[in-house]
């Protein structure tokens, strides 16, 4: 399934997470994976939501450092 993270597409397995979504973003725009440790997940809204969210199809989140 594809879904948005930080406004860009990636595609993950279904039944995935935010956390598996923005892992995926993370190693395709070569980033430290270390960031993983203190990350804050957001949905299309703003709201904060868990890094164990799941996702489906289409939907977008963003995260910050």
């Amino acid at each position: 399934m594809i879904v948005k993270v930080n406004k860009e597409e990636v595609r993950i397995f279904k039944g995935a997470n935010a956390k598996h979504a923005i892992l995926k973003y993370i190693l395709k725009n070569k980033m430290d994976v270390s960031a993983l440790d203190n990350i804050k997940v957001f949905d299309s809204k703003g709201h904060e939501i868990g890094d164990d969210s799941p996702l489906k199809e289409g939907q977008s989140i963003t995260f910050k450092i």
